[in-house]
């Protein structure tokens, strides 16, 4: 079985790098950014090549069911940075 972890983020600069970190275990990390104006999605990209932007923000669950329509695992599992 494969798993797959999640991670939606807004500026999420000083956290992110111990986040993912602590997941790159996993098969697959897929971020979903929303438009952050720091250095979030940079450090992302030292942890994944899935990361994914957007100009918007349509809510947490809405914006937490993208990330899991890109995740390719048959597990999923969803933090928050």
């Amino acid at each position: 079985m494969s798993l797959s972890v999640i991670v939606i983020t807004k500026n999420e600069e000083a956290c992110i790098g111990e986040c993912l970190a602590s997941v790159a275990w996993a098969d697959e990390v897929v971020v979903v950014d929303s438009g952050s104006t720091d250095r979030t999605v940079e450090l992302c990209r030292k942890y994944t090549d899935k990361v994914h932007q957007t100009d918007d923000w349509p809510g947490f669950g809405r914006q937490k069911n993208r990330a899991l329509a890109l995740a390719a695992g048959e597990w999923v599992l969803s933090l928050d940075a």
